[in-house]
């Protein structure tokens, strides 16, 4: 109730009124005060001049009658008593009550004096005592009439005001509440304020209004309806699309690897063939010399030396066509089943850069790898392989002009139950003006020599998404990269299945 608009126009008129009454009542109330205050003055005036003059010659004549007569004449407010009293200070006649406080009524005493014949005669003194009750009781009397005054005027001006705001104001702002509330409860619904809408005031003019931004609302909440729908579907779709680039983007990757691998595995292969193709040769030669009886010991000594070279090429590189393609395997096998084991870091490392050699490997870029051996992961190796490769292949693509040399510095450090990883190239760098975006889906910088601008944030969603962990980056211009992850070497359970 204290909160409604009548309860508080009321109290601010009642208080306005009354603060104007009360200041016009107290300044009637001081001009009041100075003009009894003056008819005091002056009537205590008027007395002793009266005193002066008519009581001098009754005490000489020692009229006693006109005396008091004279005395009983001045008793009247403000006078409450008047005592004449001889030179000698004995009390010759007194009228009126004798007050009963001393403090209650100012005592004044007039010289009484006759001249005669040139001569001035001492006759003594009269007291009076001046009473300021009747002062006080008309000042009291008009407080009380103005206070009395005041708070019937208030009555009467707060039902009035009720009464007008209860009609006027007060009547119509509950009823356009009702209706919006009614309005806002059929969503907006066009009949809902039509009763006010026939007051021809500001009431009327401010329902007619309602109206029709009502209306206008609700055609935009339709369409923009309609916009939120569009733009679920788009977003749907730009989702879609995103999830298959970044799915393409993978299987690229794994094509170039295979390619790489491929291409790899080749040279030992080749050799293989070829020591095997030269032994087959050799033993079929020494074969028909030993059939056709023509066998000397120094052809078995060229054999027997043939056959050891042969072997041992043979050896060296079937072994080194069974690593690539047991690394190719391990990390191929983990990019496309993103399944979780453990591992260890070190060499999973080793094995990652092993796979990826073919990208670098005629280039003037040197990898290095720095990590102890023994950290144990129980993470996704699929998604620290995929990072690995979109950094590697990132700074191939933009710190390194074609032909120039570089480093590319992989350190990796246990720090209690985190990974701290540090992929780091002395490269060219990325432009302060792209630094903030370099996380974000399809920015590139290289898109005409076919970049995708996902790399990286595929590197992003998997470090802080699969892993769990935190993922930072710092360059300068000519001054190299350096991107730093930190993730849990056990992978959080609520990232399982996650991509």
């Amino acid at each position: 109730m204290k909160h409604s608009i009548g309860f508080r126009l009321n109290l601010l008129f009642v208080l306005l009124i009354t603060a104007v009454l009360s200041v016009s009542g107290w300044l009637t109330y001081l001009n009041t005060r100075q003009q009894l205050e003056q008819q005091y003055n002056e009537a205590r005036s008027a007395v002793q001049q009266r005193l002066r003059t008519n009581l001098p010659l009754p005490i000489w004549n020692l009229d006693t009658a006109l005396l008091q007569q004279n005395l009983t004449a001045e008793l009247t407010s403000p006078v409450e008593r008047i005592a004449v009293y001889e030179e000698n200070g004995k009390l010759l006649l007194a009228r009126g009550a004798e007050p009963v406080e001393a403090a209650a009524a100012e005592r004044l005493d007039v010289p009484l004096t006759l001249k005669q014949f040139n001569q001035t005669h001492a006759l003594g003194h009269a007291r009076v005592w001046l009473s300021r009750a009747s002062i006080e009781a008309q000042l009291s009397s008009q407080v009380l009439n103005r206070v009395a005054e005041i708070l019937a005027l208030d009555a009467v001006l707060l039902i009035a005001l009720s009464i007008a705001l209860r009609l006027m104001v007060l009547s119509p702002l509950e009823t356009l509440k009702d209706a919006l509330a009614l309005a806002a409860e059929h969503q907006g619904g066009e009949d809902s304020l039509t009763l006010l809408t026939e007051r021809q005031d500001e009431f009327g003019d401010v329902v007619r209004s309602f109206n029709h931004i009502a209306q206008r609302l609700a055609e935009d909440v339709e369409k923009g309806r309609q916009a939120e729908a569009e733009i679920r579907q788009a977003y749907d779709n730009l989702k879609q699309a995103q999830a298959t680039l970044m799915q393409s983007e993978k299987l690229a990757a794994l094509g170039g690897l295979v390619a790489g691998i491929a291409h790899e595995i080749n040279t030992p292969v080749g050799i293989t063939l070829t020591c095997a193709s030269l032994l087959g040769d050799k033993t079929r030669q020494l074969a028909g010399q030993l059939e056709a009886g023509q066998l000397k010991k120094s052809d078995v000594q060229g054999y027997v030396q043939t056959a050891t070279e042969s072997v041992g090429l043979i050896q060296v590189n079937a072994e080194r066509a069974a690593h690539l393609v047991q690394s190719f395997k391990q990390v191929a096998v983990d990019q496309m089943s993103e399944e979780r084991r453990e591992f260890d870091l070190a060499g999973y490392l080793h094995e990652v850069i092993a796979s990826l050699r073919p990208k670098f490997k005629h280039s003037a870029i040197r990898v290095s790898i720095d990590c102890a051996e023994g950290i144990r992961l129980d993470s996704y190796p699929g998604a620290l392989a995929q990072i690995i490769t979109n950094l590697l292949v990132n700074s191939l693509t933009h710190a390194f002009d074609e032909g120039q040399s570089g480093e590319v510095a992989i350190r990796a450090q246990q720090l209690g139950g985190e990974i701290a990883l540090e992929f780091a190239d002395n490269g060219k760098g990325i432009a302060p003006e792209n630094l903030p975006r370099v996380f974000t889906p399809f920015f590139t910088t290289r898109r005409s020599a076919g970049g995708s601008g996902l790399g990286l944030h595929i590197v992003y969603n998997i470090v802080t998404g699969k892993l769990g962990g935190r993922l930072q980056v710092e360059s300068r211009p000519n001054a190299g990269t350096r991107f730093t992850l930190q993730f849990p070497a056990v992978a959080p359970a609520v990232s399982e299945g996650k991509g």
